[in-house]
């Protein structure tokens, strides 16, 4: 029995050990979010939508419902077409295109209604951020989903790449140079693209983007002119942070039917990044480059490169959950902090 509690207290320890490396923040951190300054736009449609809301309706709620629509609408696609290769209903795709806009319109509306109840707080930017991170994993999927993309080799693992490296580069833009920049073509208009892609797989089918021009399939110009934007808009973050950032902080398993997984996998590490620049963009201080969560996809490079007897999909299910339960470890153990230091609820009102 003694044994037993020797056991569980060392367990404990360790526990606490690697929150406190992995996920906590630094007191001088926490001082200097606390005095973040948080900013909003205006838009016609966000201001009327921001009035339907009760004023009893925590911010951060409003984000992690959206969030979970979003989920639902990728978990749906995914039971039709968990290869990206297969057609699936069209009201499956309806629900995809409906979530994406109700979570925009909710996105948008979070940070009006912590101003109309007096609740900002750097909090809320980072749970704002946090819940985009992941979001766009999963509008990535149901993009490849609605157009079929596993058909064309490795589009959906590079699709998903570019998409993580867009959203990085943006915060790290940000961090170097104090401000969040948005361009002409931004987040809102790759949203609404992506509802129109959704639209129209719905109306015509899959069939639809496999129509020949010059040649070439349709999703073809599709995808590669989304590429192009993408490359644009990358060489802008990276121009802005090596010429302008000046500002206040001075493989095989990939080829498979397995590509959902692997990108939700990839997906949350590439979350845990970039939750990690936002804090520290809003503490202003130095960014931690190692991170826990890396251990994952490192262990899935030396079963690669060594060529070991772990089973690759059964490595990459444990992977995978690894990688999630470090996120959301380090997701609750922020906002509980954030929660304590400021004084404020995360999901209610005081």
């Amino acid at each position: 029995m003694s044994c037993a509690r020797g056991l569980s207290a060392r367990l404990y320890g360790y526990l606490q050990t690697y929150i406190r490396i992995d996920c906590l923040a630094t007191p001088q951190e926490l001082k200097k979010i606390e005095r973040a300054q948080i900013f909003g736009g205006r838009q016609q449609w966000w201001e009327f939508a921001v009035t339907l809301c009760p004023m009893w309706v925590a911010p951060n709620l409003i984000t992690l419902v959206g969030l979970i629509g979003n989920l639902v609408t990728v978990l749906v696609l995914s039971s039709f077409s968990y290869s990206a290769t297969g057609p699936a209903p069209s009201w499956a795709y309806i629900q995809a295109a409906l979530g994406l806009f109700i979570y925009q319109t909710l996105d948008a509306i979070d940070g009006k209604q912590a101003r109309r109840t007096g609740s900002s707080s750097p909090l809320g930017e980072l749970f704002d951020h946090g819940c985009d991170s992941l979001t766009q994993v999963f509008v990535t999927l149901n993009v490849c989903y609605a157009m079929s993309l596993g058909t064309m080799n490795s589009c959906v693992l590079i699709v998903s790449v570019i998409s993580v490296v867009m959203f990085y580069c943006a915060h790290w833009s940000t961090y170097c140079t104090g401000q969040l920049r948005f361009s002409r073509f931004d987040v809102t208009e790759a949203q609404m693209s992506v509802i129109s892609v959704l639209l129209f797989t719905a109306l015509f089918g899959n069939a639809a983007w496999g129509i020949q021009i010059l040649g070439y399939e349709l999703k073809f110009f599709v995808v590669y002119l989304s590429f192009a934007i993408s490359f644009y808009q990358i060489y802008g973050y990276i121009h802005v942070i090596f010429s302008g950032g000046v500002g206040k902080n001075g493989s095989t398993i990939a080829g498979t039917s397995h590509i959902t997984l692997f990108c939700l996998c990839f997906g949350a590490v590439g979350a845990k990044a970039t939750n990690r620049l936002v804090i520290a963009h809003m503490a202003k201080s130095e960014l931690r480059l190692w991170d826990w969560i890396y251990i994952g996809p490192f262990l899935m490079m030396l079963n690669q490169y060594y060529d070991t007897y772990f089973d690759e999909y059964t490595l990459l299910i444990f992977v995978t959950v690894y990688c999630y339960v470090s996120l959301l470890t380090y997701c609750v153990v922020v906002c509980r902090q954030f929660c304590e230091f400021l004084n404020i609820y995360i999901l209610m009102l005081r």
